[in-house]
């Protein structure tokens, strides 16, 4: 492969990593969002109603990362023997993709924190409600992909497979 063919594949990879990046940010702000909907005054069926709304607002940028991900391990797969051998002569971009990962993997940290921390806000209040009014009902819960430990493993390889 030649050099600028690889650095091409690269910044192709880079871009992958910022809309995914990007695509993150929208749902750390949904559930940040979903926190202060969560902690509002709404009657607990309200609170159901609009956390499964944003739930699935989620949805769009849930594809996008799967998206990402299935181009960033495809052109891995394909460029990974040439850039492990080549490393020297892609050191900058490899860094820069490197920054990227950790950057994205923040977000990831963020919003499994932000999501652990609101389905709990959402048990308390389940549990100081739900007694009062007698009622049962479906428990809403925030959601990520289901496959982003899978997607979090292939970027950590990804990241661990070249030295910087």
């Amino acid at each position: 492969m030649q050099t600028e063919e690889m650095k091409s594949h690269l910044n192709i990879m880079l871009d992958g990593l910022k809309r995914k990046a990007n695509a993150l940010s929208e749902i750390l702000h949904i559930s940040e969002n979903q926190r202060t909907v969560i902690e509002s005054e709404l009657p607990l069926d309200g609170v159901r109603e609009m956390i499964l709304g944003m739930n699935e607002e989620k949805q769009a940028s849930i594809q996008i990362v799967k998206a990402c991900d299935d181009m960033f391990e495809k052109m891995l797969k394909d460029i990974g023997a040439e850039l492990e051998a080549q490393q020297e002569n892609y050191k900058p971009q490899v860094q820069v993709l490197q920054e990227h990962i950790r950057k994205v993997m923040s977000l990831d940290v963020k919003i499994r924190v932000a999501e652990d921390e609101n389905n709990q806000l959402l048990d308390k209040r389940r549990a100081e409600e739900l007694p009062q009014t007698g009622q049962t009902g479906i428990k809403p819960k925030v959601s990520m992909p289901t496959d982003a430990v899978k997607v979090l493993n292939a970027y950590k390889q990804g990241k661990d497979g070249f030295k910087g």
